[in-house]
């Protein structure tokens, strides 16, 4: 008797498991024979960056045949999309999949930049880990330039530069240009007021930056502020400021 309970129960689950199988065959084939009804596309980011635009794929997506007629979804090769998709220099990374009414999902995630980088006469973005990738033909938000930094070392060290300039108070809007010498030594420009300050190598942040700050304040005190030309910070304990004729 115990034995047939177990052979009922066994046949049982096969029979199940089975089913489920064909379901999700018969499922998936049921999938890829529907006609592909269109694609729908998703850009994630900032608002004011915008690299890339759905017009911007219209080759790629065309060389996949997505505008013609009577084309099923198991006609696209969707792995080759999106990693086509994921090779664009303004994408981060892409999602490509079909739903049941033969819609394709195109989800992109596009490249943030920190800041513009020209080095020999070519400009770039770069972006928060220090890499580079090409400028886009659409507008955005004014960043900040940098020179002179040649190599993954200098640009990781003016990211870390950045993320302290644009948070201290001294420096509202942050900094418009940042340049490097061969010595590793900065020259930049404020973006609230036009002037040069010569930061000299980029450490001891704290203390070049309080020392801008209560210069500021006293040039303001005595209304010079609109005078000012060029702000040195390069001597310890000291500062030393030009202002316009």
């Amino acid at each position: 008797m115990r034995v047939s309970k177990l052979i009922i129960t066994l046949l049982t689950w096969v029979i199940v498991s089975l089913g489920m199988i064909w379901a999700f065959g018969e499922g998936t084939l049921m999938r890829e024979n529907r006609l592909f009804t269109g694609y729908q596309i998703s850009i994630q980011q900032p608002d004011n960056q915008i690299f890339i635009i759905p017009f911007d794929l219209y080759n790629t997506l065309d060389s996949f045949n997505l505008f013609g007629d009577s084309v099923l979804v198991e006609e696209i090769n969707i792995g080759l999309l999106e990693e086509i998709l994921r090779e664009h220099p303004h994408i981060l990374d892409a999602e490509v999949f079909s739903t049941w009414e033969g819609l394709l999902k195109i989800n992109l995630t596009q490249k943030s930049a920190i800041a513009r980088m020209i080095n020999e006469k070519k400009m770039n973005y770069l972006d928060k880990n220090g890499n580079l990738f090409p400028l886009s033909d659409h507008a955005s938000d004014k960043l900040p330039v940098l020179t002179g930094f040649e190599d993954s070392t200098s640009r990781l060290e003016a990211l870390k530069f950045l993320e302290n300039f644009f948070k201290h108070e001294a420096f509202p809007n942050g900094v418009s240009s940042i340049h490097r010498d061969e010595n590793g030594n900065y020259t930049l420009n404020p973006e609230w007021h036009s002037h040069e300050i010569l930061w000299g190598k980029p450490d001891f942040f704290d203390d070049k930056a309080h020392k801008a700050n209560a210069t500021y304040a006293y040039l303001l005190q005595n209304n010079d502020i609109d005078k000012l030309s060029k702000l040195d910070l390069r001597f310890k304990g000291q500062v030393v400021y030009k202002l316009k004729n």
